[in-house]
């Protein structure tokens, strides 16, 4: 029997954030729902494996050293990278909600918000890609 028809795709989600432990929390949080998950602690290491990087979606954080996640997501889509992407944030806004969108996110999801609403979001931005 083949595998893939009898088992569902295992979802792979990029991470990019700064903070270690809220790093580490959404790592443990991803994997326990069944996500695989590669992290990143900021832009540049994202930037730096891009040609490699094979993911359902892009899970990064607004603010990271250097530059932020909305610009860091406008490199990534020159590049020619068109993964579906959600902004995570503790300051969230309208403005920043509309500048996201702009740069390509599927989403903006407060930090703050529900767990599950944030695992909501991610399942479906990455069944875009199939």
């Amino acid at each position: 029997m083949n595998q893939s028809a009898s088992q569902p795709k295992l979802l792979k989600v990029a991470l990019v954030e700064d903070d270690e432990e809220v790093r580490y929390s959404l790592m443990m949080l991803l994997r326990s729902r069944g996500f695989a998950v590669d992290s990143y602690r900021n832009g540049m290491e994202i930037l730096m494996n891009q040609p490699s990087l094979q993911v359902d979606c892009l899970l990064i954080d607004y603010k990271l050293p250097r530059f932020d996640g909305v610009d860091l997501l406008e490199k990534m889509r020159l590049a020619g990278d068109r993964t579906p992407a959600i902004l995570i944030t503790g300051f969230y806004s309208a403005t920043l909600r509309d500048r996201a969108i702009k740069a390509g996110y599927t989403d903006v999801v407060e930090k703050s918000s529900d767990p599950q609403d944030m695992l909501d979001r991610l399942s479906e931005a990455a069944k875009q890609v199939h």
